[in-house]
């Protein structure tokens, strides 16, 4: 062995030519972390928007809680209708629902006065499937006596629980 070649990075058995060869240095580790201002401001202005879309998520997750409470309401309604005593009360309360959520986004004074053809009308406007059926049932349900809401077929009653359904999930007013 020479005496120059480190005695520990050379095998014993190498061969003579290969003993005075050395391994090369490694450079340092390269950093991850940005190394010009420019890389800075790209990761603030992704940092900014994601931080915006999380934001804007979340206001608009609490916008829509109305939706959310109408639609579980709605569920226990129709829950209800599959008991013979509930029954009546279950599709009296249908139509409550569809005021109170209405009012829920609509100011007071356009909403709380309207019934009849208007109410339909703004359920219309605002992106409602009530037909003319579907429509005449729930003014039943508003206003009949007892007697006449018991007369209501299982069909429409679950017609107009899904009329309801696609109107409270999907409704859309311009204020």
């Amino acid at each position: 062995m020479k005496a120059d070649a480190p005695a520990m990075l050379v095998p014993a058995d190498t061969p003579g030519v290969l003993q005075p060869l050395q391994e090369l240095p490694l450079s340092a580790p390269v950093s991850w972390a940005p190394q010009t201002v420019g890389w800075w401001a790209v990761a603030a202005v992704l940092f900014a928007a994601l931080a915006g879309c999380v934001w804007a998520a979340w206001r608009h997750h609490r916008k829509q809680r109305y939706r959310r409470a109408a639609l579980a309401q709605l569920q226990q309604i129709e829950a209800a209708l599959k008991n013979p005593q509930e029954r009546v009360a279950a599709l009296a309360a249908i139509a409550p629902l569809i005021k109170r959520t209405a009012l829920a986004v609509v100011p007071r004074e356009r909403v709380a006065s309207l019934g009849g053809e208007e109410w339909l009308t703004f359920l219309a406007d605002t992106r409602g499937h009530f037909d003319e059926r579907s429509g005449a049932l729930l003014s039943l349900v508003s206003y009949a006596p007892a007697e006449q809401i018991a007369a209501v077929s299982e069909h429409e009653a679950q017609r107009l629980v899904s009329v309801t359904r696609d109107w409270i999930a999907h409704h859309h007013v311009e204020i």
